[in-house]
């Protein structure tokens, strides 16, 4: 039996039925209780915990990039909870959420380290034998007494004001005050293994201060047992080279994909069997159905379930066939509103996205390469006097193309049916 640590931790706990069926965006709860797949994703993390565990600091940072709706925020917050599951009195962990904002500042960052290895103190003191409950207790004072340090000391820190905030951006002032400062916190922080995860990282801003505080959580964590994992949009990679942070590990930089079909039919069947009734064999069909719908995106998962979970409970929690068209019909309309909000997130003349959505299904592979959207984007963007760059910088971040894997720059709608719903409105 495999005994390396941070096995995947259990599903959580669904919501209560009234809840859940009044969401309409996977992103408005906490962790998701239907969560299935992403193994390959998670076995890099993994990997890279069990380096740290092992003694290796610095340099395994993970990058988790994809479209909008590709379920990165699902993933850190399973990758967190495996964190806080492993944690024990003897080996404390510690998963810290850091906004990107913030990395400018490496007081911010680190008082935001301290914060969480106090609480996973206070939280490890009431399951500590006694033997131990001492040491624990002297991590809390010095971790409350940096905290305070921090925050109440922070303008004499070279130049930098309370919060981090820095007085001067003198690039030698940035960097000697992120390495003192992680060097400082160090005392504290040596005898927990920290992982830092950064949501929507693709809004890392540029600076020399950034760089400096990347260059402690990737490169050199000055004493700290510390990996970071970056999640964002389908362009964080190169936002994140911008900022400073460079020599990435291959295997480390992951681009989300779709799961697979019986990774979504898993996750819909346990939305059924937990909130409603009916036969197994027609569990089976609603859910294998639904799956197809979704596509596998996470995104589709959880619109396509809500609204087939609206119209069992409207119907006495029985599934028929009937209702199953209705229940598709539904999953139809809340993929649409998706797209539509998705386009609408994106350059304003939602032509252009028809012609590159036709184009790309001349393709073979459904891309196109770069040069290809320059040319088909070159005559709409002069008329407003729009970059290239600003136009895939907004096309990406608005989730409407994604990277394709490859050596040279290629892009795809990141869901299939995505260009279908683009090509549909064609007159061709």
């Amino acid at each position: 039996m495999d005994q390396r640590p941070f096995p995947k931790p259990p599903p959580a706990k669904p919501l209560s039925e009234q809840t859940w069926l009044k969401r309409t965006d996977r992103a408005e709860v906490g962790r998701d209780a239907f969560f299935c797949g992403r193994d390959t994703e998670f076995e890099i993390f993994r990997d890279a915990i069990i380096s740290l565990n092992d003694g290796d600091i610095g340099g395994g940072t993970m990058v988790f990039q994809g479209a909008p709706g590709a379920g990165k925020t699902a993933l850190m917050l399973e990758c967190m909870e495996s964190v806080r599951l492993h944690s024990t009195p003897q080996d404390p962990w510690v998963a810290v959420s850091i906004d990107p904002g913030t990395l400018s500042y490496p007081t911010d960052v680190v008082s935001s380290m301290i914060h969480a290895a106090n609480e996973e103190s206070q939280r490890l003191s009431k399951l500590a034998p006694d033997s131990i409950t001492d040491k624990i207790n002297e991590w809390l004072d010095l971790g409350r007494n940096l905290y305070a340090e921090l925050s109440s000391q922070g303008v004499s820190v070279a130049g930098f004001s309370v919060g981090g905030k820095p007085h001067s951006n003198g690039r030698s002032n940035s960097v000697q005050s992120s390495e003192s400062i992680f060097r400082n916190a160090a005392v504290l922080l040596e005898n927990f293994h920290i992982v830092v995860l950064v949501d929507e990282a693709q809004n890392t801003p540029e600076g020399t201060s950034t760089k400096a505080v990347l260059d402690c959580l990737h490169r050199d964590p000055k004493g700290i047992p510390l990996v970071a994992a970056f999640f964002g949009l389908g362009d964080t990679k190169d936002v994140l080279r911008q900022c400073g942070l460079s020599r990435f590990s291959d295997e480390r930089i992951v681009n989300l994909e779709p799961l697979p079909m019986k990774d979504a039919k898993a996750s819909i069947r346990r939305m059924l069997d937990v909130y409603h009734t009916g036969i197994d064999d027609q569990k089976e069909v609603w859910a294998t159905t639904l799956a197809e719908l979704s596509q596998g995106w996470p995104q589709h998962i959880n619109r396509v379930g809500v609204a087939a979970s609206r119209v069992i409970r409207s119907n006495g929690g029985k599934l028929e066939p009937h209702l199953l068209k209705q229940a598709l019909k539904r999953g139809i309309e809340r993929k649409n509103d998706y797209y539509d909000g998705r386009v609408e997130a994106g350059y304003p003349q939602a032509e252009l996205y028809i012609r590159l959505a036709l184009a790309a299904a001349q393709s073979s592979n459904g891309d196109l390469s770069i040069d290809e959207l320059r040319t088909l984007s070159a005559s709409e963007l002069e008329k407003t006097q729009t970059s290239f760059d600003d136009f895939l910088r907004q096309t990406l971040h608005a989730g409407l193309l994604a990277p394709a894997n490859g050596l040279l720059p290629r892009y795809k709608f990141p869901i299939p049916s995505l260009g279908d719903y683009l090509r549909s409105f064609s007159q061709d």
